[in-house]
């Protein structure tokens, strides 16, 4: 399974691999919080200024942001491999500083995580017929 919180938020055992996908250290924040880092996962510097001193709305930011690890075979390559091991029975938490995830990158890197479970999914049902 795979579910995203707030780094801010408790640790729980539910959370499984705690992994952050911020581009920059979160405030407060020791090592301990998360198990690994993936800075890949976060939008680019200059996509991240340009929504955080509104130059572009949060619908915009989603589109570019889209684009951006759409052409990333690294961020694909991550999502993968967190969906192979999701499917084998493994927790992960992504985990972001923005506390309301309607506003924050991590639920579209959930997507495209799911997205890859699901495709692993189809190919096992493709290869059993």
């Amino acid at each position: 399974m795979i579910k995203t919180k707030s780094i801010y938020e408790s640790i729980e055992n539910s959370d499984g691999t705690r992994i952050l996908i911020t581009r920059y250290w979160p405030r407060g924040i020791k090592k301990e919080h998360f198990d690994i880092w993936h800075k890949d996962l976060s939008p680019s510097k200059k996509l991240l200024k340009d929504y955080k001193e509104g130059r572009i709305d949060f619908k915009l930011f989603e589109q570019l942001f889209r684009n951006e690890i759409s052409k990333n075979q690294n961020v694909i390559n991550i999502c993968k491999n967190i969906a192979k091991e999701a499917l084998e029975g493994k927790e992960f938490t992504l985990l972001c500083y923005e506390k309301d995830e309607s506003h924050c990158h991590r639920k579209l890197i959930r997507k495209l995580c799911d997205h890859e479970v699901s495709k692993l999914i189809q190919e096992q049902k493709r290869i059993k017929n």
